[in-house]
Protein backbone atom coordinates (compact mmCIF):
# COMPACT_ATOMS: atom_id res chain seq x y z
CA UNK A 1 0.00 0.00 0.00
CA UNK A 2 1.40 3.32 -1.28
CA UNK A 3 0.58 7.07 -0.20
CA UNK A 4 -0.34 8.89 -3.79
CA UNK A 5 2.28 11.63 -4.35
CA UNK A 6 1.00 15.29 -4.28
CA UNK A 7 1.23 15.49 -8.08
CA UNK A 8 -1.06 12.81 -8.34
CA UNK A 9 -3.47 14.34 -5.91
CA UNK A 10 -3.76 17.31 -7.16
CA UNK A 11 -4.54 15.48 -10.42
CA UNK A 12 -7.76 14.20 -8.63
CA UNK A 13 -8.73 16.71 -6.62
CA UNK A 14 -8.71 18.87 -9.62
CA UNK A 15 -11.03 16.46 -11.81
CA UNK A 16 -14.94 17.52 -12.63
CA UNK A 17 -16.87 15.39 -15.24
CA UNK A 18 -15.89 18.41 -17.93
CA UNK A 19 -12.27 18.24 -17.45
CA UNK A 20 -11.43 14.26 -16.82
CA UNK A 21 -7.75 13.79 -15.97
CA UNK A 22 -6.98 10.87 -18.12
CA UNK A 23 -4.26 10.61 -20.71
CA UNK A 24 -5.29 7.54 -23.73
CA UNK A 25 -3.94 6.82 -27.17
CA UNK A 26 -5.52 5.57 -30.62
CA UNK A 27 -3.77 2.84 -32.29
CA UNK A 28 -4.89 1.76 -35.45
CA UNK A 29 -3.94 -2.00 -36.74
CA UNK A 30 -4.26 -3.84 -40.51
CA UNK A 31 -5.41 -7.42 -39.26
CA UNK A 32 -2.98 -10.20 -40.62
CA UNK A 33 -3.32 -11.31 -44.01
CA UNK A 34 -4.14 -14.84 -42.88
CA UNK A 35 -6.63 -14.21 -39.62
CA UNK A 36 -9.47 -16.09 -38.83
CA UNK A 37 -12.97 -14.58 -38.46
CA UNK A 38 -12.35 -15.06 -34.42
CA UNK A 39 -9.24 -13.40 -34.48
CA UNK A 40 -10.31 -10.21 -32.79
CA UNK A 41 -12.33 -12.06 -30.60
CA UNK A 42 -9.61 -14.51 -29.28
CA UNK A 43 -7.65 -11.61 -28.55
CA UNK A 44 -9.63 -9.96 -26.58
CA UNK A 45 -10.89 -13.12 -24.88
CA UNK A 46 -6.38 -13.61 -24.12
CA UNK A 47 -6.55 -10.00 -22.97
CA UNK A 48 -9.02 -10.15 -20.16
CA UNK A 49 -7.27 -13.28 -19.25
CA UNK A 50 -3.98 -11.92 -18.58
CA UNK A 51 -2.86 -11.00 -15.12
CA UNK A 52 -2.26 -7.33 -14.36
CA UNK A 53 0.69 -5.83 -12.72
CA UNK A 54 1.22 -2.57 -10.66
CA UNK A 55 -0.25 -0.10 -11.16
CA UNK A 56 -2.98 -1.73 -13.20
CA UNK A 57 -3.99 -3.67 -10.48
CA UNK A 58 -4.36 -1.13 -7.74
CA UNK A 59 -7.05 1.25 -6.92
CA UNK A 60 -7.63 4.08 -4.72
CA UNK A 61 -8.77 4.26 -1.04
CA UNK A 62 -9.60 7.25 0.73
CA UNK A 63 -8.44 7.07 4.71
CA UNK A 64 -10.42 9.66 7.12
CA UNK A 65 -7.33 11.86 7.58
CA UNK A 66 -4.48 12.36 4.81
CA UNK A 67 -4.08 11.66 0.97
CA UNK A 68 -5.80 8.92 -0.45
CA UNK A 69 -3.59 5.48 -0.86
CA UNK A 70 -3.05 2.61 -3.70
CA UNK A 71 -3.95 -0.41 -2.56
CA UNK A 72 -4.01 -3.98 -4.27
CA UNK A 73 -7.77 -5.00 -5.95
CA UNK A 74 -7.91 -8.33 -6.20
CA UNK A 75 -11.68 -9.00 -6.35
CA UNK A 76 -11.29 -7.09 -10.34
CA UNK A 77 -12.76 -8.28 -13.28
CA UNK A 78 -10.76 -7.20 -16.22
CA UNK A 79 -14.14 -7.99 -18.06
CA UNK A 80 -14.80 -4.57 -16.90
CA UNK A 81 -11.78 -3.24 -17.97
CA UNK A 82 -11.37 -4.44 -21.05
CA UNK A 83 -14.00 -4.29 -24.01
CA UNK A 84 -14.64 -5.78 -27.46
CA UNK A 85 -16.86 -3.54 -29.68
CA UNK A 86 -18.34 -3.38 -33.29
CA UNK A 87 -18.86 -0.54 -35.23
CA UNK A 88 -21.98 -0.32 -37.52
CA UNK A 89 -21.03 -1.37 -41.42
CA UNK A 90 -19.71 0.62 -43.43
CA UNK A 91 -17.84 2.26 -40.93
CA UNK A 92 -15.27 4.98 -41.75
CA UNK A 93 -12.17 6.43 -39.65
CA UNK A 94 -14.68 9.52 -38.92
CA UNK A 95 -16.89 7.13 -37.10
CA UNK A 96 -13.95 5.30 -35.14
CA UNK A 97 -12.92 8.82 -34.15
CA UNK A 98 -16.52 10.06 -33.14
CA UNK A 99 -16.57 6.48 -30.82
CA UNK A 100 -13.21 7.31 -29.08
CA UNK A 101 -14.29 10.58 -28.17
CA UNK A 102 -17.00 10.03 -26.95
CA UNK A 103 -15.59 6.94 -24.78
CA UNK A 104 -12.78 9.55 -23.95
CA UNK A 105 -15.31 12.03 -22.56
CA UNK A 106 -16.25 9.58 -19.72
CA UNK A 107 -14.79 9.91 -16.19
CA UNK A 108 -13.20 6.71 -14.77
CA UNK A 109 -14.58 5.35 -12.14
CA UNK A 110 -12.76 5.37 -8.72
CA UNK A 111 -14.15 2.17 -7.43
CA UNK A 112 -12.17 0.46 -9.74
CA UNK A 113 -8.53 0.42 -10.61
CA UNK A 114 -8.65 3.65 -13.46
CA UNK A 115 -8.20 2.72 -16.88
CA UNK A 116 -9.89 1.07 -19.60
CA UNK A 117 -9.25 -0.54 -23.10
CA UNK A 118 -11.13 -1.12 -25.69
CA UNK A 119 -10.67 -2.95 -29.03
CA UNK A 120 -13.06 -1.78 -31.83
CA UNK A 121 -13.98 -3.73 -35.03
CA UNK A 122 -15.54 -2.70 -37.90
CA UNK A 123 -13.14 -0.12 -39.41
CA UNK A 124 -12.93 -0.39 -43.57
CA UNK A 125 -10.04 -1.98 -45.04
CA UNK A 126 -9.91 -4.95 -42.72
CA UNK A 127 -8.68 -2.82 -39.46
CA UNK A 128 -9.35 -2.17 -36.30
CA UNK A 129 -8.87 0.10 -33.55
CA UNK A 130 -7.51 -0.33 -29.61
CA UNK A 131 -8.48 2.34 -27.48
CA UNK A 132 -6.77 3.05 -24.49
CA UNK A 133 -7.32 5.26 -21.40
CA UNK A 134 -5.65 5.85 -17.81
CA UNK A 135 -5.69 8.26 -15.34
CA UNK A 136 -3.01 10.81 -14.50
CA UNK A 137 -2.42 10.13 -11.54
CA UNK A 138 -1.00 6.51 -12.72
CA UNK A 139 1.02 7.57 -15.32
CA UNK A 140 1.48 10.83 -17.99
CA UNK A 141 1.24 9.98 -21.46
CA UNK A 142 4.71 9.71 -22.51
CA UNK A 143 4.69 7.06 -19.51
CA UNK A 144 1.86 5.50 -21.29
CA UNK A 145 3.03 5.85 -24.88
CA UNK A 146 6.34 3.76 -24.25
CA UNK A 147 4.90 1.50 -22.24
CA UNK A 148 2.45 0.99 -25.02
CA UNK A 149 5.36 0.38 -27.66
CA UNK A 150 7.15 -1.82 -25.35
CA UNK A 151 3.84 -3.85 -25.41
CA UNK A 152 3.74 -5.09 -28.91
CA UNK A 153 6.31 -6.87 -30.72
CA UNK A 154 8.71 -6.09 -33.38
CA UNK A 155 8.11 -8.90 -35.60
CA UNK A 156 4.93 -10.36 -36.66
CA UNK A 157 5.55 -13.68 -35.13
CA UNK A 158 6.48 -12.27 -31.76
CA UNK A 159 4.02 -12.01 -28.91
CA UNK A 160 4.57 -9.70 -26.05
CA UNK A 161 2.21 -9.32 -22.54
CA UNK A 162 0.15 -6.32 -23.04
CA UNK A 163 0.15 -3.17 -21.65
CA UNK A 164 -1.46 -3.68 -17.78
CA UNK A 165 0.26 -7.45 -17.75
CA UNK A 166 3.68 -6.15 -19.44
CA UNK A 167 6.10 -6.51 -15.91
CA UNK A 168 9.30 -5.53 -17.85
CA UNK A 169 7.65 -2.16 -18.41
CA UNK A 170 7.00 -1.40 -14.82
CA UNK A 171 10.84 0.05 -13.16
CA UNK A 172 10.62 2.48 -16.35
CA UNK A 173 7.62 3.74 -15.20
CA UNK A 174 8.67 4.21 -11.74
CA UNK A 175 11.69 5.76 -12.78
CA UNK A 176 9.41 8.39 -14.81
CA UNK A 177 7.25 8.88 -12.29
CA UNK A 178 9.59 9.87 -9.62
CA UNK A 179 11.38 11.81 -11.89
CA UNK A 180 8.56 13.77 -12.76
CA UNK A 181 7.58 14.37 -9.49
CA UNK A 182 10.61 15.64 -8.03
CA UNK A 183 11.21 18.03 -11.26
CA UNK A 184 7.33 19.71 -10.72
CA UNK A 185 7.71 19.55 -6.92
CA UNK A 186 11.26 19.75 -6.09
CA UNK A 187 11.97 23.30 -6.11
CA UNK A 188 8.79 24.52 -4.65
CA UNK A 189 9.07 21.83 -1.26
CA UNK A 190 11.15 24.61 0.78
CA UNK A 191 10.65 28.04 1.26
CA UNK A 192 14.43 28.25 1.40
CA UNK A 193 14.68 27.22 -2.20
CA UNK A 194 11.43 29.45 -3.57
CA UNK A 195 13.94 32.66 -1.41
CA UNK A 196 16.72 31.27 -4.07
CA UNK A 197 14.53 31.89 -6.97
CA UNK A 198 12.82 35.10 -5.90
CA UNK A 199 15.60 36.96 -7.93
CA UNK A 200 15.15 35.61 -11.13
CA UNK A 201 11.50 35.89 -10.69
CA UNK A 202 11.59 38.94 -9.88
CA UNK A 203 13.47 40.08 -13.05
CA UNK A 204 10.99 38.35 -15.10
CA UNK A 205 8.37 40.27 -13.76
CA UNK A 206 10.28 43.58 -14.46
CA UNK A 207 10.62 42.07 -18.42
CA UNK A 208 6.82 41.10 -18.78
CA UNK A 209 6.21 45.09 -17.39
CA UNK A 210 8.81 46.54 -20.11
CA UNK A 211 7.05 44.42 -22.72
CA UNK A 212 3.22 45.45 -21.89
CA UNK A 213 4.06 48.56 -22.60
CA UNK A 214 6.06 48.35 -26.02
CA UNK A 215 9.48 47.91 -24.91
CA UNK A 216 11.45 44.09 -24.14
CA UNK A 217 11.46 40.78 -26.74
CA UNK A 218 9.48 37.94 -28.06
CA UNK A 219 8.71 36.51 -24.46
CA UNK A 220 5.28 36.39 -24.06
CA UNK A 221 3.03 37.70 -20.78
CA UNK A 222 1.53 35.56 -19.10
CA UNK A 223 -2.87 35.85 -19.77
CA UNK A 224 -2.10 38.52 -22.34
CA UNK A 225 -3.26 35.70 -25.56
CA UNK A 226 -5.91 36.61 -27.80
CA UNK A 227 -9.56 35.56 -26.50
CA UNK A 228 -10.76 33.02 -29.79
CA UNK A 229 -13.08 30.13 -29.89
CA UNK A 230 -10.25 28.24 -28.49
CA UNK A 231 -11.08 29.78 -25.09
CA UNK A 232 -14.63 28.68 -24.50
CA UNK A 233 -15.62 26.72 -21.54
CA UNK A 234 -15.41 23.24 -21.27
CA UNK A 235 -18.39 20.32 -21.13
CA UNK A 236 -17.69 17.08 -20.63
CA UNK A 237 -18.60 16.61 -24.07
CA UNK A 238 -15.36 16.02 -26.33
CA UNK A 239 -14.64 15.52 -30.17
CA UNK A 240 -11.29 13.96 -32.00
CA UNK A 241 -9.41 14.68 -35.11
CA UNK A 242 -6.94 13.41 -36.85
CA UNK A 243 -3.90 13.12 -39.35
CA UNK A 244 -0.42 12.18 -40.56
CA UNK A 245 2.52 13.72 -41.83
CA UNK A 246 5.72 12.42 -43.14
CA UNK A 247 8.38 12.38 -40.60
CA UNK A 248 11.79 12.41 -43.18
CA UNK A 249 10.16 14.75 -45.77
CA UNK A 250 9.47 17.13 -42.16
CA UNK A 251 13.12 17.17 -41.46
CA UNK A 252 14.17 18.07 -44.91
CA UNK A 253 11.93 20.57 -44.88
CA UNK A 254 13.47 21.81 -41.35
CA UNK A 255 17.07 20.93 -42.61
CA UNK A 256 16.25 23.27 -45.45
CA UNK A 257 14.68 25.80 -43.76
CA UNK A 258 17.42 26.36 -40.61
CA UNK A 259 14.49 25.68 -38.61
CA UNK A 260 13.35 22.88 -36.23
CA UNK A 261 10.88 19.48 -36.70
CA UNK A 262 9.14 21.47 -33.45
CA UNK A 263 9.52 24.27 -35.25
CA UNK A 264 7.74 23.37 -38.22
CA UNK A 265 4.88 21.19 -35.83
CA UNK A 266 4.19 24.70 -34.38
CA UNK A 267 3.45 26.62 -37.88
CA UNK A 268 1.38 24.06 -39.12
CA UNK A 269 -0.86 24.08 -35.75
CA UNK A 270 -1.03 27.94 -36.06
CA UNK A 271 -1.31 27.92 -39.83
CA UNK A 272 -4.53 25.65 -39.39
CA UNK A 273 -5.45 27.39 -36.41
CA UNK A 274 -5.63 30.78 -37.99
CA UNK A 275 -7.54 29.37 -40.91
CA UNK A 276 -10.15 27.67 -38.57
CA UNK A 277 -10.94 31.09 -37.27
CA UNK A 278 -10.84 33.13 -40.44
CA UNK A 279 -13.80 30.60 -41.52
CA UNK A 280 -15.55 31.69 -38.42
CA UNK A 281 -14.87 35.45 -39.14
CA UNK A 282 -13.05 35.42 -36.22
CA UNK A 283 -9.70 37.81 -36.73
CA UNK A 284 -7.16 38.06 -33.88
CA UNK A 285 -5.37 41.36 -33.62
CA UNK A 286 -2.50 39.61 -32.38
CA UNK A 287 -0.94 35.99 -32.58
CA UNK A 288 -1.49 33.27 -30.86
CA UNK A 289 0.01 31.37 -28.13
CA UNK A 290 0.56 28.15 -27.68
CA UNK A 291 2.35 26.13 -24.64
CA UNK A 292 4.47 23.70 -24.66
CA UNK A 293 6.78 21.67 -23.25
CA UNK A 294 10.08 21.95 -23.15
CA UNK A 295 13.16 21.26 -21.87
CA UNK A 296 15.93 23.64 -19.85
CA UNK A 297 18.36 20.85 -19.04
CA UNK A 298 21.86 22.68 -19.37
CA UNK A 299 24.56 19.93 -20.86
CA UNK A 300 26.29 17.81 -18.80
CA UNK A 301 23.24 17.58 -16.57
CA UNK A 302 22.07 14.53 -14.86
CA UNK A 303 19.18 15.16 -13.01
CA UNK A 304 15.36 13.96 -13.41
CA UNK A 305 13.35 14.77 -16.72
CA UNK A 306 14.04 19.04 -16.90
CA UNK A 307 10.88 19.80 -18.54
CA UNK A 308 8.76 22.90 -17.93
CA UNK A 309 6.01 24.26 -19.91
CA UNK A 310 6.56 27.30 -21.71
CA UNK A 311 4.79 30.01 -23.34
CA UNK A 312 5.70 30.64 -27.28
CA UNK A 313 3.58 33.10 -29.25
CA UNK A 314 3.41 32.00 -32.79
CA UNK A 315 2.76 34.25 -36.27
CA UNK A 316 1.10 37.27 -37.24
CA UNK A 317 -1.42 37.12 -39.55
CA UNK A 318 1.50 36.59 -42.57
CA UNK A 319 0.65 35.09 -46.03
CA UNK A 320 4.17 33.88 -46.87
CA UNK A 321 4.02 30.24 -44.98
CA UNK A 322 8.30 30.51 -45.01
CA UNK A 323 8.21 34.34 -43.08
CA UNK A 324 5.75 32.80 -40.76
CA UNK A 325 7.93 29.68 -40.23
CA UNK A 326 10.58 31.47 -39.42
CA UNK A 327 8.87 33.93 -37.05
CA UNK A 328 8.01 30.95 -34.73
CA UNK A 329 11.67 29.87 -35.13
CA UNK A 330 12.78 33.23 -33.77
CA UNK A 331 10.54 33.21 -31.20
CA UNK A 332 10.96 29.99 -30.00
CA UNK A 333 14.62 30.55 -29.68
CA UNK A 334 14.24 33.48 -27.46
CA UNK A 335 11.85 31.50 -25.13
CA UNK A 336 14.19 28.41 -24.92
CA UNK A 337 17.23 30.60 -24.12
CA UNK A 338 15.43 32.84 -21.56
CA UNK A 339 14.12 29.73 -19.66
CA UNK A 340 17.92 28.18 -19.95
CA UNK A 341 19.27 31.46 -18.25
CA UNK A 342 16.49 31.21 -16.02
CA UNK A 343 17.87 28.19 -14.28
CA UNK A 344 16.11 25.19 -13.62
CA UNK A 345 14.57 25.90 -10.03
CA UNK A 346 13.26 29.61 -10.84
CA UNK A 347 11.52 28.19 -14.59
CA UNK A 348 10.08 25.22 -12.17
CA UNK A 349 8.47 27.90 -9.84
CA UNK A 350 7.52 30.27 -12.96
CA UNK A 351 5.21 27.21 -14.31
CA UNK A 352 3.94 26.20 -11.07
CA UNK A 353 2.71 29.26 -10.26
CA UNK A 354 1.62 30.41 -13.74
CA UNK A 355 -0.41 27.19 -13.93
CA UNK A 356 -1.78 26.98 -10.56
CA UNK A 357 -3.19 30.58 -11.18
CA UNK A 358 -4.73 29.27 -14.38
CA UNK A 359 -6.21 26.24 -12.72
CA UNK A 360 -7.90 28.66 -9.82
CA UNK A 361 -9.17 31.11 -12.20
CA UNK A 362 -10.95 27.87 -14.31
CA UNK A 363 -12.48 25.96 -11.35
CA UNK A 364 -13.55 29.29 -9.96
CA UNK A 365 -15.13 30.39 -13.19
CA UNK A 366 -13.10 33.72 -13.66
CA UNK A 367 -11.33 32.55 -16.79
CA UNK A 368 -13.75 33.73 -18.98
CA UNK A 369 -13.44 37.20 -17.66
CA UNK A 370 -9.85 37.03 -17.87
CA UNK A 371 -7.18 37.24 -21.13
CA UNK A 372 -6.36 33.49 -21.78
CA UNK A 373 -3.02 32.30 -20.31
CA UNK A 374 -2.62 30.88 -24.19
CA UNK A 375 -4.84 28.94 -27.17
CA UNK A 376 -3.51 25.61 -27.74
CA UNK A 377 -1.32 23.30 -26.35
CA UNK A 378 0.95 21.45 -28.38
CA UNK A 379 3.38 18.76 -27.32
CA UNK A 380 5.50 16.53 -29.28
CA UNK A 381 6.08 12.98 -28.08
CA UNK A 382 8.94 10.83 -30.01
CA UNK A 383 8.05 7.26 -30.34
CA UNK A 384 9.33 4.45 -32.02
CA UNK A 385 11.06 3.72 -35.80
CA UNK A 386 10.32 0.10 -35.94
CA UNK A 387 7.17 -0.97 -37.16
CA UNK A 388 4.84 -2.73 -34.20
CA UNK A 389 2.81 -5.90 -34.00
CA UNK A 390 0.34 -7.78 -32.48
CA UNK A 391 -0.50 -11.08 -33.12
CA UNK A 392 0.69 -10.49 -36.33
CA UNK A 393 -1.07 -7.47 -36.74
CA UNK A 394 0.76 -4.62 -38.04
CA UNK A 395 0.21 -1.17 -35.58
CA UNK A 396 -0.27 1.53 -38.80
CA UNK A 397 -0.51 4.58 -36.69
CA UNK A 398 -0.96 5.59 -33.03
CA UNK A 399 -2.62 8.73 -32.06
CA UNK A 400 -1.83 10.35 -29.20
CA UNK A 401 -5.00 11.56 -26.62
CA UNK A 402 -4.43 13.99 -23.34
CA UNK A 403 -6.14 16.11 -21.23
CA UNK A 404 -7.40 19.47 -22.04
CA UNK A 405 -5.84 22.50 -20.09
CA UNK A 406 -8.08 24.78 -18.10
CA UNK A 407 -9.06 27.68 -20.07
CA UNK A 408 -8.51 26.26 -23.08
CA UNK A 409 -10.86 23.84 -25.51
CA UNK A 410 -8.05 22.24 -27.08
CA UNK A 411 -4.76 20.01 -27.15
CA UNK A 412 -2.93 19.11 -30.22
CA UNK A 413 -0.50 16.16 -29.61
CA UNK A 414 1.86 14.76 -31.88
CA UNK A 415 3.43 11.28 -31.19
CA UNK A 416 5.56 9.93 -34.39
CA UNK A 417 5.56 6.11 -35.00
CA UNK A 418 7.43 4.35 -38.01
CA UNK A 419 8.19 7.41 -40.28
CA UNK A 420 5.29 9.75 -39.69
CA UNK A 421 4.37 12.53 -36.91
CA UNK A 422 0.74 11.19 -35.99
CA UNK A 423 -1.80 14.62 -34.97
CA UNK A 424 -4.36 14.09 -32.52
CA UNK A 425 -6.53 17.53 -31.97
CA UNK A 426 -8.72 16.88 -29.06
CA UNK A 427 -11.21 19.87 -28.47
CA UNK A 428 -14.55 20.09 -26.08
CA UNK A 429 -17.24 19.66 -28.69
CA UNK A 430 -19.29 22.53 -27.76
CA UNK A 431 -16.66 25.17 -28.36
CA UNK A 432 -15.20 22.96 -31.33
CA UNK A 433 -17.79 20.19 -32.96
CA UNK A 434 -15.32 19.63 -35.63
CA UNK A 435 -11.49 19.07 -35.21
CA UNK A 436 -11.10 16.73 -37.96
CA UNK A 437 -11.30 20.48 -40.28
CA UNK A 438 -8.19 21.23 -37.85
CA UNK A 439 -6.87 18.40 -38.30
CA UNK A 440 -7.16 18.33 -42.35
CA UNK A 441 -6.09 21.98 -42.29
CA UNK A 442 -2.64 20.88 -40.78
CA UNK A 443 -2.10 18.71 -43.54
CA UNK A 444 -2.98 21.01 -45.98
CA UNK A 445 -0.49 23.31 -44.24
CA UNK A 446 2.34 21.15 -44.32
CA UNK A 447 1.78 20.64 -48.62
CA UNK A 448 1.81 24.29 -49.11
CA UNK A 449 4.61 24.88 -46.27
CA UNK A 450 6.97 21.98 -48.64
CA UNK A 451 5.97 23.74 -51.67
CA UNK A 452 7.11 27.08 -50.85
CA UNK A 453 10.02 25.74 -49.68
CA UNK A 454 11.03 24.03 -52.88
CA UNK A 455 9.88 26.64 -55.07
CA UNK A 456 11.68 29.21 -53.11
CA UNK A 457 14.98 26.95 -52.90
Amino acid sequence: MSELSLLDYMLLLLETKDSPRHVGGLQVFELPPDAPGDFLRTLVTDMQASEPVEPFNQKLKMPLAGRPRWVDAPEMDLADHIFHEALPSPCGMQDLLDRVAQLHARLLDRNAPLWEVYVIEGLEGGRFGVYAKIHHAYMDGISMSRRSMASLATTPDDDVPPLWANDACRREHEAVRKGIVETLFGSAKTFGRLAMVGPQLSQLALRHGWRLIGGGDDLPVPFTAPRTAFNQPLTAARAFGVCSVPLERTKKLAKRQAVTVNDVILALVDTSLRRYLDERDEHPDKPLVAQMPISVRRDGGNTGNQVTIALLELARDEADPLARLQEIHKHAGTVKHEYAEMGMEAAEAYTILVQTLMQIGDLAHLSRHFPPLGNVLVSNVIGGNRPRYIRGARLEASYPISTIPPGMSMNVTIYTYAGNLHFGVLTGRRAIPDPERIAAGIAAAFDELESAAKTGA
